[in-house]
């Protein structure tokens, strides 16, 4: 699961589940699942069956939660679920002490966000359905749990009020997992649609989530405080930008964003408020992990042998700076007096690597223009000029690693490297 390690820090799904453990202690997982080559037990994902009972499985042995599953509904990603409830818990963690009673409301779910949260969190939680079977299923699963002290379900019109708040009703929080897509792609690709078979409601809804959670806003605006701190979750990155457009023009107090990743699939949450005394903080674990990639590392050294003098060893670098196309900007004003030379280095391409393979098909390429050219036309361009031919065509190229050099009579340093995205020389990076 490649993006476990952008989960929140404090799910338990960071750690895949055990199905060997599962196999052993539930049998009937086995139906779905193989013994592969190498001993590990492989499960199939595709299998719709197979990974509903997965989930069920998951909910009763980390969470105590016995839950129906109905064939035809959306089959919840409990990792995801999991992710965004901790979210939560981190904003009310900036506001509340623990010994605060949270209440919160979520709009359709089939009552599997209010489960886990009573069950994990203790959290007081109003479900919302339009959907009248899913209402009934949500009911049972609540009753199957003892959960109705803590569980309230209730029943809403996407046409009428999808917060269904009284006037004088006050939550700490609502959350929604929106319908992703419009009807106009119905043939989604989205992995969590690929996955499970959910009615149409659960997945598509006129205008895709972007005017589904615009309606939540607009109703947001009117309840202002009687919400304090209104979250939705939603399926495509895209969607953020035109949703706090929308916030920034209803004059929210501040809005926060976060990103929820699993597996191979990701999705973003979205939070505001109205009250200025409500802090709010972003989530996104996968910016995090790119700032502690780009930290400023010690620098590379690379000593210089006795046998090269300075002024040896100077021509030699500007040789191999000219030969790997490195944009190249000498600082004139030097941090030490030791320092005989030094420069900001830029790669826009990459030459460092297949060398041996590079200088026979140059080898090759010289030898064909010297037959083909008249000694007495030929122009012999010095290394500046190279340079700057070099510069011209990287006026607009994508950067792939910058540092700062240091050359002086014993080493040459290399300070701040970067590599940006950019798989470096098997084996050894030289």
């Amino acid at each position: 699961m490649p993006n476990n390690q952008f989960m929140h820090p404090r799910n338990i799904y960071r750690t895949p589940p055990a199905f060997k453990e599962l196999s052993i202690k539930y049998p009937e997982f086995n139906k779905y699942a193989s013994t592969g080559l190498n001993g590990k037990i492989v499960f199939d994902f595709k299998n719709q069956e197979g990974l509903r009972l997965l989930t069920t499985i998951l909910l009763k042995k980390d969470f105590g939660l016995d839950v129906d599953l109905p064939v035809g509904r959306l089959i919840p990603t409990i990792p995801l679920r999991l992710n965004y409830l901790l979210w939560i818990e981190d904003l009310f963690n900036l506001n509340y002490d623990n010994t605060k009673k949270i209440k919160g409301i979520d709009i359709g779910s089939s009552c599997i966000y209010p489960l886990l949260a009573a069950k994990q969190f203790q959290w007081s939680m109003v479900g919302t359905d339009i959907n009248k079977e899913a209402i009934k299923n949500a009911i049972k699963n609540v009753e199957k749990n003892n959960l109705q002290n803590l569980i309230q379900v209730l029943e809403v019109s996407e046409w009428e009020r999808l917060l269904p708040v009284a006037v004088d009703e006050h939550y700490d929080f609502c959350m929604c997992n929106p319908p992703f897509h419009s009807y106009s792609n119905l043939n989604s690709s989205d992995d969590e649609a690929n996955n499970s078979i959910g009615i149409t409601s659960e997945m598509y809804t006129i205008g895709g989530e972007v005017d589904f959670v615009k309606k939540m806003i607009k109703e947001s605006e009117i309840l202002q405080n009687s919400i304090s701190i209104y979250t939705t979750m939603v399926g495509y990155k895209a969607s953020l930008d035109p949703l706090k457009n929308e916030l920034k023009a209803i004059g929210a107090c501040s809005v926060a964003e976060a990103g929820f990743y699993q597996g191979r699939n990701a999705r973003w949450g979205i939070a505001w408020t109205f009250q200025s005394d409500i802090k709010l903080k972003d989530f996104l674990p996968n910016k995090e992990f790119q700032k502690e990639k780009l930290k400023l590392r010690p620098p590379v050294s690379f000593k210089i042998p006795e046998t090269y003098d300075s002024i040896t060893a100077l021509t030699k670098l500007s040789e191999l700076l000219v030969s790997l196309k490195l944009s190249t900007a000498i600082l004139k004003s030097k941090s030490d007096e030791n320092v005989l030379y030094q420069a900001d280095i830029q790669a826009y391409e990459n030459t460092w690597t297949h060398q041996r393979r590079k200088r026979r098909m140059e080898k090759r390429l010289a030898d064909s223009k010297r037959q083909k050219t008249n000694d007495n036309c030929l122009h012999v361009e010095s290394d500046e000029e190279k340079v700057d031919q070099h510069l011209e065509t990287t006026v607009n190229a994508k950067r792939l690693f910058s540092a700062t050099l240091f050359f002086n009579s014993l080493r040459i340093d290399l300070y701040n490297a970067i590599w940006y995205n950019i798989p470096l020389i098997k084996g050894k990076n030289e």
